[in-house]
């Protein structure tokens, strides 16, 4: 299953760029679904990556993130995902940013590759498309405003106040 979702964001390119390549494990600071968020142990596989991944607390449990593609030139940085909560017939999930200029302004857009094992793919394959949807059009309304402002969303705000949020940045500090 593959989904891209994109935003213009007012904001200049290098700006944006900042926020998901080199700022990448901070995501914790700006996206609502990530409640705290830091640069996973290892040597980066990519040459010129920020950090070899990220390790976050999510809405939807712990992740572990991997690079697999980071590339300042055009603007593109892209994940690997595991989470002890993914179920086995998820046998894989990657996350690529893009950030193009469009005006004064930048395009970013998110592409989702959920590889679903069958006949699950047929069975959750829908339904796993608009839980996806949703995540990922948080995500880039958040990057939106925390670009543009300098400030987390208030759904970031939000889900940092929630008992889950103030769990999971004591757990990890």
């Amino acid at each position: 299953m593959e989904l891209t979702i994109s935003r213009t964001i007012d904001a200049p390119l290098d700006k944006v760029w900042e926020i998901v390549g080199p700022n990448y494990t901070s995501a914790g600071d700006w996206a609502s679904s990530v409640y705290v968020s830091g640069a996973r142990e290892g040597t980066p596989k990519v040459v010129g990556a920020p950090a070899a991944g990220r390790v976050c607390e999510t809405s939807l449990g712990p992740f572990t993130e991997t690079i697999e593609a980071y590339d300042p030139a055009r603007h593109v940085v892209s994940y690997s995902a595991t989470g002890a909560k993914m179920p086995g017939f998820m046998k894989g999930l990657r996350n690529t940013w893009t950030l193009t200029p469009q005006g004064g302004g930048t395009k970013a857009s998110m592409t989702l590759r959920a590889d679903i094992a069958f006949p699950m793919n047929l069975l959750m394959g829908p339904m796993m498309k608009m839980q996806f949807r949703k995540a990922l059009t948080e995500t880039i309304d958040d990057l939106k405003v925390y670009a543009e402002t300098g400030r987390p969303s208030a759904s970031k705000i939000k889900a940092d106040a929630s008992k889950k949020g103030i769990a999971a940045r004591r757990a990890m500090a």
